[in-house]
C-alpha cells in the first residue's frame, strides 16, 4: 500500500485519536464511531425573550481512516432544533453550515474539535478518547467586540446570554 508522505502525519494524528493502526492484508481499521450529548440551560433577550430556556447537543459521527470525518450535531433551544453536518477532512478548512461556518480540528493525540462559527460566537464541542471511552465538553467564545451569543434555528438567529451546560455524556461504538 502506497502513503503519500504528505498525508501521513495527518493520517498518524487521525489514527491515533480512533486508537492505533491496525493493518489487515494492506487495509486500514474501520471507522470508529462516536456519540456525545450534553444538556444545559440559556436566556434569551430576541426574537423571543426568555429565562432559563433548556439547551441540548446531539451528536454521531464517524472518524474514517483516511482522516475524514462524518458527523451530524443537532443543538436545540426550546423547540427549535438545527442540525449541523460535518463531513470534511480533519483540518483548518471550514464548510459551510447552518447560519455559518462548521471545521473539524485534531487537538492533540486523542481528541476532536467541533467547531459551528455564527456571527457572534463559536459553538465548540470537545471529544476526548481514551481507549473504549470517551468525553464531550461544550463551550461557546464570544468574538471580540460582541456582547450576545446568537443561535441559529435554521431560520432566525437568537440573541443570548451564555449557556450553561449542566451534563454531558460521550460513548465509542
Amino acid at each position: 500500500m502506497h502513503i503519500d508522505r504528505e498525508f501521513l502525519p495527518l493520517m498518524l494524528v487521525a489514527t491515533s485519536f480512533a486508537g492505533g493502526l491496525i493493518f489487515s492484508t494492506g487495509a486500514m481499521a474501520q471507522a470508529t464511531n462516536f456519540h456525545f450529548h450534553f444538556d444545559g440551560s440559556m436566556s434569551c433577550m430576541s426574537p423571543i425573550p426568555v429565562s432559563n430556556a433548556p439547551v441540548s447537543g446531539d451528536g454521531a459521527g464517524a472518524l474514517n481512516p483516511d482522516g475524514s470525518v462524518n458527523a451530524v450535531i443537532t443543538q436545540g433551544l426550546l423547540i427549535f432544533k438545527t442540525q449541523v453536518p460535518f463531513d470534511s477532512k480533519l483540518g483548518p478548512g471550514l464548510t459551510s453550515a447552518p447560519g455559518g461556518t462548521g471545521q473539524v480540528r485534531v487537538v492533540g493525540r486523542n481528541s476532536l474539535r467541533f467547531i459551528w462559527n455564527l456571527p457572534n460566537n463559536a459553538l465548540v464541542v470537545t471529544i476526548n478518547v481514551r481507549g473504549r471511552s470517551c468525553s464531550a465538553s461544550f463551550q461557546v467564545n464570544l468574538f471580540p467586540g460582541k456582547t450576545q451569543y446568537t443561535f441559529f434555528d435554521g431560520s432566525m438567529y437568537h440573541y443570548c446570554g451564555r449557556p450553561v451546560m449542566t451534563s454531558s455524556s460521550c460513548e465509542i461504538q
